[in-house]
Protein backbone atom coordinates (compact mmCIF):
# COMPACT_ATOMS: atom_id res chain seq x y z
CA UNK A 1 0.00 0.00 0.00
CA UNK A 2 1.25 3.46 -0.90
CA UNK A 3 1.58 6.02 1.86
CA UNK A 4 -1.24 8.55 1.52
CA UNK A 5 1.09 11.52 1.09
CA UNK A 6 3.88 11.23 -1.45
CA UNK A 7 5.91 13.58 -3.61
CA UNK A 8 6.80 12.92 -7.23
CA UNK A 9 9.81 14.58 -8.80
CA UNK A 10 9.85 14.56 -12.60
CA UNK A 11 13.12 15.55 -14.21
CA UNK A 12 16.69 14.77 -15.04
CA UNK A 13 18.98 12.13 -13.59
CA UNK A 14 22.56 11.64 -14.65
CA UNK A 15 25.93 10.25 -13.73
CA UNK A 16 28.58 12.89 -13.07
CA UNK A 17 32.05 11.76 -14.11
CA UNK A 18 34.79 14.11 -12.94
CA UNK A 19 38.49 13.63 -13.62
CA UNK A 20 40.92 15.68 -11.54
CA UNK A 21 44.62 15.73 -12.42
CA UNK A 22 47.20 15.46 -9.64
CA UNK A 23 49.46 18.00 -11.40
CA UNK A 24 49.40 20.43 -14.32
CA UNK A 25 47.69 18.85 -17.29
CA UNK A 26 49.64 17.62 -20.26
CA UNK A 27 47.30 17.78 -23.23
CA UNK A 28 47.20 14.92 -25.74
CA UNK A 29 48.65 12.64 -23.06
CA UNK A 30 47.55 10.45 -20.16
CA UNK A 31 47.54 12.29 -16.82
CA UNK A 32 47.62 10.63 -13.39
CA UNK A 33 44.68 11.73 -11.27
CA UNK A 34 41.43 10.76 -9.60
CA UNK A 35 38.14 9.96 -11.36
CA UNK A 36 34.87 10.16 -9.43
CA UNK A 37 31.50 8.75 -10.47
CA UNK A 38 28.55 10.27 -8.61
CA UNK A 39 24.78 10.29 -9.15
CA UNK A 40 23.41 13.70 -10.13
CA UNK A 41 20.75 15.54 -12.08
CA UNK A 42 18.42 18.25 -10.76
CA UNK A 43 15.34 16.06 -10.45
CA UNK A 44 17.25 13.14 -8.94
CA UNK A 45 19.00 15.41 -6.43
CA UNK A 46 15.69 16.93 -5.31
CA UNK A 47 14.11 13.49 -4.89
CA UNK A 48 17.15 12.33 -2.89
CA UNK A 49 16.93 15.35 -0.57
CA UNK A 50 13.22 14.73 -0.02
CA UNK A 51 14.00 11.15 1.01
CA UNK A 52 16.64 12.44 3.44
CA UNK A 53 13.94 14.69 4.91
CA UNK A 54 11.84 11.59 5.55
CA UNK A 55 9.26 11.97 2.80
CA UNK A 56 7.80 9.26 0.57
CA UNK A 57 9.78 10.40 -2.48
CA UNK A 58 9.25 9.07 -6.00
CA UNK A 59 11.42 9.89 -9.01
CA UNK A 60 10.19 9.75 -12.60
CA UNK A 61 13.02 10.01 -15.08
CA UNK A 62 14.58 8.12 -17.99
CA UNK A 63 17.83 6.15 -18.01
CA UNK A 64 19.50 3.89 -20.54
CA UNK A 65 19.83 0.13 -20.23
CA UNK A 66 23.58 0.60 -19.77
CA UNK A 67 25.94 0.33 -16.80
CA UNK A 68 25.38 3.97 -15.81
CA UNK A 69 21.61 3.57 -15.88
CA UNK A 70 21.59 0.47 -13.72
CA UNK A 71 24.04 2.04 -11.29
CA UNK A 72 22.03 5.27 -11.12
CA UNK A 73 18.78 3.49 -10.28
CA UNK A 74 20.42 1.27 -7.66
CA UNK A 75 22.21 4.16 -5.92
CA UNK A 76 19.14 6.40 -6.03
CA UNK A 77 16.95 3.64 -4.60
CA UNK A 78 19.51 2.96 -1.86
CA UNK A 79 19.21 6.63 -0.89
CA UNK A 80 15.53 6.05 -0.10
CA UNK A 81 13.98 7.23 -3.37
CA UNK A 82 11.38 5.02 -5.06
CA UNK A 83 12.36 4.44 -8.69
CA UNK A 84 9.82 1.82 -9.81
CA UNK A 85 8.17 4.25 -12.26
CA UNK A 86 11.37 5.34 -13.98
CA UNK A 87 11.70 4.60 -17.69
CA UNK A 88 14.55 2.40 -18.93
CA UNK A 89 15.23 3.09 -22.60
CA UNK A 90 16.86 0.35 -24.63
CA UNK A 91 19.79 1.39 -26.81
CA UNK A 92 20.12 4.88 -25.30
CA UNK A 93 22.94 6.34 -23.22
CA UNK A 94 22.10 7.33 -19.68
CA UNK A 95 22.41 11.07 -19.20
CA UNK A 96 25.96 11.87 -18.14
CA UNK A 97 28.15 14.86 -17.44
CA UNK A 98 31.88 14.47 -18.04
CA UNK A 99 34.20 17.14 -16.65
CA UNK A 100 37.96 17.57 -16.59
CA UNK A 101 39.56 19.53 -13.75
CA UNK A 102 43.11 20.69 -13.26
CA UNK A 103 45.14 20.22 -10.09
CA UNK A 104 43.64 23.40 -8.58
CA UNK A 105 40.11 22.04 -8.96
CA UNK A 106 39.20 24.39 -11.79
CA UNK A 107 37.00 22.87 -14.48
CA UNK A 108 38.72 23.15 -17.88
CA UNK A 109 36.21 21.48 -20.14
CA UNK A 110 33.03 19.41 -19.90
CA UNK A 111 30.68 17.46 -22.13
CA UNK A 112 27.07 16.72 -21.28
CA UNK A 113 25.00 14.02 -22.94
CA UNK A 114 21.37 14.60 -21.92
CA UNK A 115 19.47 13.60 -25.03
CA UNK A 116 17.71 10.78 -23.18
CA UNK A 117 15.64 13.37 -21.27
CA UNK A 118 13.53 13.66 -24.46
CA UNK A 119 12.12 10.25 -23.50
CA UNK A 120 10.52 11.80 -20.40
CA UNK A 121 7.56 12.50 -22.65
CA UNK A 122 3.84 13.10 -22.34
CA UNK A 123 3.28 9.62 -23.78
CA UNK A 124 5.39 8.08 -21.00
CA UNK A 125 3.81 10.13 -18.20
CA UNK A 126 0.26 9.55 -19.45
CA UNK A 127 0.74 5.85 -18.62
CA UNK A 128 0.99 6.91 -14.96
CA UNK A 129 -1.59 9.70 -14.90
CA UNK A 130 -3.57 8.34 -11.92
CA UNK A 131 -0.38 7.90 -9.90
CA UNK A 132 0.71 11.46 -10.77
CA UNK A 133 -2.67 12.93 -9.82
CA UNK A 134 -2.50 11.09 -6.50
CA UNK A 135 0.61 12.96 -5.36
CA UNK A 136 0.48 15.60 -2.64
CA UNK A 137 3.13 17.71 -4.42
CA UNK A 138 4.79 17.44 -7.82
CA UNK A 139 8.24 18.90 -8.45
CA UNK A 140 9.50 19.34 -12.00
CA UNK A 141 12.71 20.68 -13.46
CA UNK A 142 13.06 22.49 -16.75
CA UNK A 143 15.48 19.96 -18.19
CA UNK A 144 12.44 18.17 -19.60
CA UNK A 145 10.86 19.33 -22.83
CA UNK A 146 8.37 22.16 -23.17
CA UNK A 147 5.71 19.75 -24.43
CA UNK A 148 6.20 17.50 -21.39
CA UNK A 149 6.06 20.44 -19.01
CA UNK A 150 2.81 21.55 -20.67
CA UNK A 151 1.31 18.06 -20.33
CA UNK A 152 2.17 17.95 -16.62
CA UNK A 153 0.65 21.37 -15.94
CA UNK A 154 -2.49 20.49 -17.93
CA UNK A 155 -3.05 17.07 -16.38
CA UNK A 156 -2.18 17.14 -12.67
CA UNK A 157 -5.57 18.34 -11.54
CA UNK A 158 -5.41 20.15 -8.20
CA UNK A 159 -1.92 18.94 -7.24
CA UNK A 160 0.42 21.90 -6.57
CA UNK A 161 3.36 21.99 -8.99
CA UNK A 162 6.75 23.33 -7.88
CA UNK A 163 9.11 24.26 -10.72
CA UNK A 164 12.89 24.52 -10.69
CA UNK A 165 13.91 26.70 -13.68
CA UNK A 166 17.40 25.04 -13.89
CA UNK A 167 18.92 27.82 -16.03
CA UNK A 168 18.13 31.09 -17.80
CA UNK A 169 18.19 29.25 -21.12
CA UNK A 170 15.80 26.48 -20.07
CA UNK A 171 13.35 28.44 -17.93
CA UNK A 172 11.70 30.15 -20.92
CA UNK A 173 9.74 26.92 -21.45
CA UNK A 174 7.35 27.89 -18.63
CA UNK A 175 7.03 31.62 -19.39
CA UNK A 176 3.47 31.27 -20.71
CA UNK A 177 2.44 28.74 -18.04
CA UNK A 178 3.04 30.69 -14.84
CA UNK A 179 -0.64 30.67 -13.85
CA UNK A 180 -0.48 26.86 -13.55
CA UNK A 181 2.53 26.88 -11.21
CA UNK A 182 2.22 26.94 -7.43
CA UNK A 183 5.84 27.78 -6.55
CA UNK A 184 8.68 28.96 -8.77
CA UNK A 185 12.26 29.20 -7.45
CA UNK A 186 14.34 31.30 -9.85
CA UNK A 187 17.67 33.00 -9.25
CA UNK A 188 18.31 36.59 -10.31
CA UNK A 189 19.25 35.77 -13.92
CA UNK A 190 16.33 33.38 -14.43
CA UNK A 191 13.87 35.95 -13.05
CA UNK A 192 15.31 38.61 -15.37
CA UNK A 193 15.06 36.28 -18.35
CA UNK A 194 11.44 35.40 -17.66
CA UNK A 195 10.22 38.89 -16.78
CA UNK A 196 12.41 41.00 -19.03
CA UNK A 197 13.00 43.30 -16.03
CA UNK A 198 16.58 44.03 -14.97
CA UNK A 199 17.22 43.18 -11.33
CA UNK A 200 19.92 45.70 -10.56
CA UNK A 201 19.27 45.53 -6.82
CA UNK A 202 16.80 45.10 -3.98
CA UNK A 203 14.66 47.99 -5.18
CA UNK A 204 13.61 46.09 -8.31
CA UNK A 205 12.33 42.89 -6.72
CA UNK A 206 8.80 44.04 -5.93
CA UNK A 207 8.30 45.08 -9.54
CA UNK A 208 9.52 41.67 -10.69
CA UNK A 209 7.28 39.89 -8.17
CA UNK A 210 4.29 41.92 -9.37
CA UNK A 211 5.09 40.87 -12.95
CA UNK A 212 4.99 37.18 -11.99
CA UNK A 213 1.79 37.48 -9.97
CA UNK A 214 0.07 39.45 -12.75
CA UNK A 215 0.63 36.38 -14.92
CA UNK A 216 -0.89 34.06 -12.33
CA UNK A 217 2.08 32.68 -10.38
CA UNK A 218 1.01 31.89 -6.81
CA UNK A 219 4.36 31.86 -5.00
CA UNK A 220 7.73 33.29 -5.98
CA UNK A 221 10.91 32.36 -4.10
CA UNK A 222 13.64 34.52 -5.64
CA UNK A 223 17.26 33.80 -4.72
CA UNK A 224 19.23 37.05 -4.73
CA UNK A 225 22.65 35.79 -3.69
CA UNK A 226 24.22 37.81 -0.90
CA UNK A 227 21.01 39.82 -0.44
CA UNK A 228 19.14 36.69 0.62
CA UNK A 229 15.78 35.44 -0.63
CA UNK A 230 12.77 37.53 -1.61
CA UNK A 231 9.51 35.64 -1.14
CA UNK A 232 6.14 36.77 -2.44
CA UNK A 233 2.69 35.22 -2.47
CA UNK A 234 -0.15 36.39 -4.68
CA UNK A 235 -2.48 38.53 -2.50
CA UNK A 236 -0.44 37.41 0.50
CA UNK A 237 2.79 37.91 2.40
CA UNK A 238 6.02 39.12 0.87
CA UNK A 239 9.39 40.16 2.19
CA UNK A 240 13.08 39.39 2.58
CA UNK A 241 14.70 36.45 4.31
CA UNK A 242 18.34 37.13 5.18
CA UNK A 243 21.00 34.74 3.89
CA UNK A 244 22.36 32.08 6.23
CA UNK A 245 26.10 32.55 6.68
CA UNK A 246 27.75 29.35 5.53
CA UNK A 247 31.29 28.09 5.06
CA UNK A 248 30.94 27.02 1.44
CA UNK A 249 32.57 23.72 0.54
CA UNK A 250 30.63 22.84 -2.62
CA UNK A 251 28.03 24.92 -4.48
CA UNK A 252 26.64 21.99 -6.49
CA UNK A 253 23.20 20.93 -5.33
CA UNK A 254 22.38 23.92 -3.10
CA UNK A 255 19.41 24.98 -5.24
CA UNK A 256 18.17 21.39 -5.41
CA UNK A 257 18.22 21.18 -1.61
CA UNK A 258 16.30 24.45 -1.35
CA UNK A 259 13.58 23.19 -3.70
CA UNK A 260 13.29 19.97 -1.71
CA UNK A 261 12.88 22.04 1.45
CA UNK A 262 10.06 24.09 -0.07
CA UNK A 263 8.21 20.96 -1.25
CA UNK A 264 8.69 19.31 2.15
CA UNK A 265 7.17 22.31 3.92
CA UNK A 266 4.15 22.28 1.60
CA UNK A 267 3.28 18.78 2.76
CA UNK A 268 3.89 19.79 6.38
CA UNK A 269 1.52 22.75 6.05
CA UNK A 270 4.13 25.25 7.23
CA UNK A 271 3.71 28.99 6.73
CA UNK A 272 5.35 30.57 3.70
CA UNK A 273 8.07 32.42 5.65
CA UNK A 274 8.85 29.35 7.76
CA UNK A 275 9.05 27.32 4.55
CA UNK A 276 11.53 29.76 3.05
CA UNK A 277 13.73 29.73 6.17
CA UNK A 278 13.64 25.92 6.32
CA UNK A 279 14.53 25.73 2.60
CA UNK A 280 17.43 28.11 3.16
CA UNK A 281 18.62 25.82 5.93
CA UNK A 282 18.55 22.87 3.53
CA UNK A 283 20.55 24.90 1.01
CA UNK A 284 23.08 25.90 3.65
CA UNK A 285 23.64 22.28 4.61
CA UNK A 286 24.24 21.39 0.95
CA UNK A 287 26.75 24.24 0.59
CA UNK A 288 28.64 23.06 3.68
CA UNK A 289 29.05 19.49 2.39
CA UNK A 290 31.52 17.99 -0.06
CA UNK A 291 28.64 15.89 -1.40
CA UNK A 292 25.90 17.10 -3.73
CA UNK A 293 23.38 15.56 -1.31
CA UNK A 294 24.53 16.12 2.26
CA UNK A 295 24.04 12.78 4.06
CA UNK A 296 23.50 14.73 7.29
CA UNK A 297 20.41 16.46 5.91
CA UNK A 298 17.45 15.82 8.20
CA UNK A 299 14.48 17.74 9.56
CA UNK A 300 16.05 17.89 13.00
CA UNK A 301 19.41 19.15 11.73
CA UNK A 302 17.84 21.81 9.52
CA UNK A 303 15.59 23.06 12.32
CA UNK A 304 18.55 23.22 14.71
CA UNK A 305 20.54 25.22 12.16
CA UNK A 306 17.70 27.67 11.47
CA UNK A 307 16.94 28.15 15.17
CA UNK A 308 20.61 28.80 15.89
CA UNK A 309 20.81 31.45 13.16
CA UNK A 310 17.61 33.13 14.37
CA UNK A 311 18.98 33.30 17.90
CA UNK A 312 22.15 34.97 16.60
CA UNK A 313 20.07 37.50 14.66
Amino acid sequence: MREKKYIITIGSANIDVAGCSYSSLNYADSNPGKIKFTPGGVGRNIAHNLALLGKHSWLMTAVGDDFYGKSLLVQTNQSGVLVDNCLVVSGENTSSYLSLLDNTGEMLVAINDMSITDHISAAFLSQHVDFIRGATVIVVDCNISEDTLAWILDNVGEVPVFVDPVSAWKCIKIRDRLAQIHTLKPNRLEAETLSGIVLSGRDDVEKVADWFHARGLYRLVLSMGGDGVYYSEMHGVRGWSLPIKTHVVNVTGAGDAMMAGLAFCQIEGMSFIDSVRFAQGCSSMALASEYTNNPELSVANVKTLVEKIECLN
